[in-house]
């Protein structure tokens, strides 16, 4: 999908909406059955088969709503005046928000207009039609999200690892050498796209072939993070210390030059102290470069 203008989820939206109206052609002619199962294969396809699975459920229960509002409201006004119309909508929105399904609120809406549009003679058999093409498009949409290349946000993981890693030898540079006092902003925001696309992984453990991919990621992240409060700690210091000798020797191999640093003006508590957790942050920057080598 790297050469074409969209995205494998556009891919698998469109192949299901096609599927679904193929297989209730085989079912039935009708315009609506269709269109009811191309919604279904629509709104079904998601990120992940979580989420899929989620909206699959959430949109069904909407139309079970929009279909039962419709039923009733042909039962006590066969007429349907335009008031109940306006009636029916309002107590969808209700009934969703109640639910806390408030994404289901303009499909289940649809569906009740759709419902008021039909005669009461033909409502029973409609409601039925409606509520199984649905399910035909929302069934097909999940199989597709579940055989076709599920996602796998493993590698979007470590790249995000990798560049909060490549963050730290420029920042280390800064307040160590150069005693200037860096905005460690970016790494924040940089922990929790990682955050994200961790809990996205996570809803994906079905299909992980390694097991032990979910360990390494989010050890990996539990670096990161560690690495990020060292280094507040360091920025938050009044006065840097002298560097000790093993740091040293760590800083330089990360290409942070140290050979011409003066003794500064500090106590010797503040020297403990910045190497206290400058020795901590190598090592968790050490153990996070030898993890994301093996990932």
């Amino acid at each position: 999908m790297k050469h074409l203008p969209f995205g494998l989820r556009t891919a698998k939206t469109a192949v299901s909406v096609a599927l679904s109206v193929l297989l209730v052609r085989f079912l039935s002619t009708q315009a609506d059955a269709m269109f009811y199962a191309a919604l279904g294969g629509l709104v079904a396809m998601d990120t992940t088969f979580r989420r899929s699975l989620q909206q699959g459920l959430t949109q069904f229960l909407g139309v079970l709503l929009g279909t039962g509002v419709g039923y009733f409201t042909h039962y006590f006004f066969p007429t349907i005046p335009f008031w109940t119309v306006g009636l029916g909508v309002l107590l969808l929105i209700l009934l969703c928000n109640g639910f806390k399904i408030s994404y289901s609120i303009s499909l289940s809406c649809i569906v009740f207009l759709s419902a008021c549009s039909y005669g009461a003679d033909d409502l029973l058999p409609a409601a039925t039609m409606r509520i199984l093409y649905t399910a035909v498009g929302l069934a097909v949409a999940l199989s597709i999200n579940t055989c076709f290349r599920p996602y796998n946000n493993k590698h979007r993981i470590l790249r995000l690892l990798k560049e909060l890693q490549s963050q730290f030898p420029p920042l280390l540079e800064e307040v160590v050498i150069r005693e200037h006092f860096p905005d460690t902003q970016k790494l924040i925001v940089l922990l929790r796209k990682i955050d994200m696309e961790i809990d996205l992984y996570q809803s994906q453990r079905f299909f992980h072939r390694k097991h032990n991919a979910e360990a390494l990621v989010c050890g990996c992240r539990q670096l990161g993070e560690r690495m990020v409060a060292e280094l507040e700690v360091i920025c938050g210091m009044d006065t840097p210390g002298d560097l000790a000798s093993d740091n040293i020797k760590k800083l330089e191999a990360l290409g942070i030059p140290c050979a011409q640093l003066a003794p500064r003006k500090c106590t010797r508590r503040d020297t403990i102290v910045m190497n206290y957790h400058l020795e901590k942050l190598l090592l968790a920057y050490e153990y996070l470069d030898s993890f994301l080598q093996e990932g």
